[in-house]
């Protein structure tokens, strides 16, 4: 098969549309050889541009001794429309017509048409009549064949039509009698079929052929045929389809596959899948099988819905979603039958959704009555949890990973001693409220307020991916916010916020019975955190975390403090606290902890003597100055003792 195209090449080439005839029967004695030779063109009328119609036009418009003079010699200037005639008498060749509103006799058919048994249940395209092409070219035509399609997108290519009452081929059918020798074709209503000699196309009862994407047609231009540049191997026992591909030529149509196709290469798809026999049909009976397969499926997708649990229904509705067309098209390529997968997937998407809702209703409201029985007595994270899985009324122990921050307030005994009750409570009260606020906005949970102390939990009760920098941050914001609360009311005595941070594995449930459920951590990494806030007082900071938290941060943002043996830990462990200095006092301080470490107290105070001279008010420097006078001389710090 090969479609000629009068593309925008050719008009280039060889003028504009339309062409005088004597190109298109040019055209058709270049086709020597083509098993058959269709083509869209509508030659409706005589050809302006020839000679012979000009000369009896302008005789038209002479007095009447010219004129007669005019019009014997026209009779002897060439005739486009008869070499035309012609060129199509002499070869295989389809001309098409198009159906039209208007009632006409209906259109010849060169090839005749047969029908067999009752046309009950046929819906071709259908019109009270059809334009023809001049009549001595239809007269000089083997074939002839309907080129219409459907309006709006273009889905099917009918292969019969019915034009004035009639039964008439369409222009593929035609092309397809003319290749295999001319046979009248036989429709067989019942089945229904089409017949060509040996050959038996399938249809249904649109008896169209239902496009499919293919791959790409073989294609010439126009142009290149009459400059002789396509060889004749090329055309020899082809079926050529004839036709414009220009967008000027206004013959572009929408598809189920492409926005603009010309429409000889939407006839020459048709034509490829009907030699291939890819010819997708819909019998009548179809849709009620749809229709049975769509409750069936509805039925399955409601029970699935009531039985499965979310994650799994949205599992299986993708499946769905991929396994329902795949089985429409494995059935197509098996049975050449087209079915509708929507109906089926709509059914049991929808029935699906409705069992889910159903039981989604049913569980908000079991999940309602839950939370209003615990939310007096569980805090909200807890009460959260709890409300997002019904089945658990009391939550099991879980090791997880976490980071955790405690924080007291700097001579709150003091406070206290000094302060009046009310006065006291709405101080505490204005502090706790903005801390709070602080660690909300880190994804903290606040796990207890025990006096001035706080206790964070990152990494619980939910996943917290990067809990270690959460906690700093929050630890850092939380010293800040300390500090500037301590500034505003340092009438009142208000200390500044120690902040102590560590990370590690935990055992993160609730604790108790009843009434006092308390969801808490317990583990090294909580005990670890409280006794690090405490070491700020040895180390003059006001935020220590350990070392596993510290890996966890990017960049230089920390500096390593010791080694700090602290209280209730068999082991020690080493410090940091946040830092940003100068990089020389940077240099200088890991100079100095790297002598500590090595025992060489004189070059550990000169390093640290040349932080002092650089940040004089450093007091982790002067603490290790202070040690050095003291007669310590190693990285390890004591808390269970009194250094």
């Amino acid at each position: 098969m090969l479609v000629v195209a009068i593309d925008r090449e050719s008009l280039a080439t060889i003028g504009p549309w339309p062409w005088p005839r004597d190109r298109i029967a040019a055209l058709l004695d270049r086709l020597g050889g083509a098993a058959a030779i269709a083509t869209d063109i509508l030659f409706e009328g005589p050809d302006r541009a020839a000679p012979a119609v000009l000369a009896r036009r302008l005789a038209d418009a002479l007095p009447d001794a010219e004129a007669a003079a005019l019009r014997q010699r026209a009779a002897g200037l060439p005739d486009h429309d008869q070499a035309l005639a012609a060129a199509i008498a002499a070869r295989p060749v389809t001309l098409g017509f198009l159906l039209a509103p208007e009632a006409t006799a209906p259109p010849a058919a060169p090839g005749g048409f047969a029908l067999l048994g009752e046309a009950e249940g046929l819906a071709p395209l259908s019109a009270p009549g059809a334009v023809t092409a001049l009549p001595a070219l239809v007269a000089a035509a083997p074939g002839h064949g309907a080129a219409s399609l459907e309006g709006g997108r273009v889905r099917a290519v009918p292969l019969v039509v019915r034009a004035g009452g009639e039964w008439r081929p369409g222009l593929v059918l035609e092309a397809l009698r003319l290749a295999l020798g001319g046979s009248t074709p036989l429709l067989d209503g019942t089945a229904p079929a089409l017949r060509l000699g040996p050959a038996v196309l399938p249809l249904d009862g649109t008896l169209a052929v239902r496009l499919h994407p293919g791959p790409p047609l073989p294609s010439v231009s126009a142009a290149a045929l009459l400059a002789g540049r396509v060889p004749p191997a090329a055309i020899e026992r082809h079926i050529v389809l004839l036709g414009g591909t220009a967008p000027e030529l206004g013959a572009l149509r929408e598809t189920g596959f492409a926005p603009l196709l010309p429409g000889i290469c939407i006839q020459a798809e048709a034509l490829a899948q009907a030699l291939t026999l890819w010819l997708p049909r819909r019998p009548a009976w179809l849709p009620g099988v749809e229709v049975a397969v769509a409750a069936l499926a509805g039925l399955a997708g409601a029970a699935a819905g009531a039985a499965l649990p979310p994650l799994a229904l949205a599992g299986l509705g993708l499946v769905a979603l991929v396994a329902v067309p795949a089985g429409v098209l494995a059935l197509l390529s098996a049975t050449m039958l087209l079915a509708d997968p929507l109906l089926p997937l709509a059914a049991l998407l929808a029935g699906a959704g409705a069992s889910a809702l159903a039981a989604f209703v049913a569980t908000r409201a079991s999940r309602a009555r839950l939370v209003a029985r615990f939310a007096q007595s569980l805090p909200p994270d807890l009460v959260a949890r709890i409300a997002r899985e019904p089945g658990l009324v009391r939550i099991g122990g879980e090791a997880r990973r976490m980071s955790f921050v405690f924080t007291d307030i700097a001579g709150f005994t003091g406070l206290v001693e000094r302060s009046g009750p009310a006065a006291l409570i709405a101080l505490l009260d204005a502090y706790i409220a903005g801390a709070a606020e602080i660690i909300a906005r880190h994804g903290g949970t606040l796990d207890k307020v025990v006096g001035d102390a706080l206790h964070v939990m990152f990494g619980a009760p939910l996943d917290q991916p990067g809990h270690e920098r959460h906690a700093v941050a929050c630890g850092i914001a939380l010293a800040k916010y300390g500090e500037d609360f301590a500034r505003r009311h340092a009438a009142d005595g208000f200390g500044i916020t120690r902040v102590g941070i560590a990370t590690g594995v935990a055992i993160v449930g609730d604790v108790g019975g009843g009434r006092v459920l308390d969801y808490t951590a317990h583990g090294d990494a909580v005990n670890l955190a409280a006794r690090l806030e405490q070491a700020n007082k040895i180390f003059g900071t006001t935020v220590l975390l350990d070392a596993e938290t510290a890996a966890a941060q990017p960049g230089q943002g920390f500096r390593q403090l010791g080694r700090l043996a602290a209280r209730g830990r068999a082991a020690a462990v080493d410090v940091y606290a946040p830092w940003d200095p100068p990089p020389e006092a940077r240099a200088a301080w890991d100079e100095g902890l790297a002598a500590l470490e090595a025992g060489d107290a004189p070059a550990a105070r000169a390093a640290f003597t040349r932080v002092v001279a650089l940040l004089p008010e450093d007091a982790p420097t002067r603490f290790q100055l202070d040690r050095l006078d003291r007669g310590f001389s190693s990285i390890s710090v004591d808390q269970r003792g009194a250094e």
